[in-house]
């Protein structure tokens, strides 16, 4: 177990110096109406500021629950998730933007933005702005990756004579034919190839119950663990207070987690049932969710 456990901390501290995702293969960005930290939708005007401040970078944005695009409405993946993270200590409020995909995987994650200001709203506007300049700095232009359609063009272009060459018309005609039947059959069987890629992805897609939820910890009772960016917070307590982190690996069961009061990670398996099994020192110990 041992074994496993550092070659999983290996890619966690890997995954921090891998290059990101460009965010310019994105067409738009979905804004929610709440974010985790707010008590209703779009308290202070958060959630329709970050709309406008990612419609002024170039972005195309939209609330998650009004009129989409009619590509968008067909495929989720052309967008990212904008997510606005509360990180505020006592004295300051401090906000960071997140970019995540369709598959529920970071694509950027922004700076913290810092204000001092004792009014809610002016202090959460003015740390969302301060945040947003790393967003700006990344001059979006939206960039689409070649499709399907793109390639069986230029297949077909390359089948057909052109003008100069000197052939009878008769012979044109037989020779197109028969070399436009390969090229069907070539795109069909690639047409089934990427549409089989996509089915296995879907079914090994990880299950659709989120870490996310309450938890039975023995010293701190029923605990809640929250989405904070792209990792996790265990919070528990009457005060509600972060004693643990729980970070992502490559594999979508297995997480690390890091303790407040103690400096050793450890693996966590997230089970079918939804509970977390969690490698200590003295033995494997489940964490009943409820």
């Amino acid at each position: 177990m041992n074994k496993v456990l550092f070659f999983f901390i290996f890619l966690f501290c890997f995954s921090f110096v891998s290059a990101q995702k460009s965010v310019n293969n994105y067409k738009y960005v979905l804004v929610p109406k709440q974010f985790e930290f707010q008590k209703g939708q779009d308290t202070y005007k958060v959630n329709s500021l970050t709309k406008f401040l990612f419609n002024r970078a170039g972005f195309k944005a939209f609330f998650m629950d009004e009129a989409l695009p009619e590509d968008l409405s067909k495929n989720r993946c052309l967008a990212l998730k904008a997510v606005v993270v509360d990180e505020s200590s006592m004295f300051k409020t401090k906000a960071r933007i997140n970019l995540i995909d369709c598959y529920n995987n970071s694509v950027f994650t922004s700076e913290i933005g810092v204000s001092k200001e004792k009014e809610f709203k002016k202090s959460y506007h003015e740390a969302i702005r301060n945040a947003f300049v790393g967003v700006e700095e990344l001059n979006y232009k939206y960039s689409p990756i070649n499709s399907v359609e793109k390639k069986e063009v230029a297949v077909d272009k390359e089948v057909v004579p052109t003008k100069t060459e000197q052939i009878k018309p008769q012979i044109i005609k037989k020779e197109l034919v028969e070399s436009k039947k390969p090229v069907v059959l070539k795109m069909a069987k690639k047409d089934i190839a990427v549409k089989e890629a996509i089915h296995e992805k879907r079914i090994n897609k990880p299950s659709e119950l989120s870490i996310v939820g309450s938890y039975l910890f023995d010293k701190w009772g029923k605990s809640q663990v929250i989405q904070n960016g792209e990792n996790y917070s265990v919070l528990g307590g009457d005060e509600n207070f972060i004693f643990a982190t729980i970070y992502k690996t490559s594999k979508p069961n297995l997480f690390i987690i890091k303790w407040v009061t103690n400096k050793q990670p450890q693996l966590v398996e997230f089970t079918s049932e939804g509970n977390l099994k969690i490698d200590f020192s003295k033995g494997v110990e489940v964490i009943i969710r409820g």
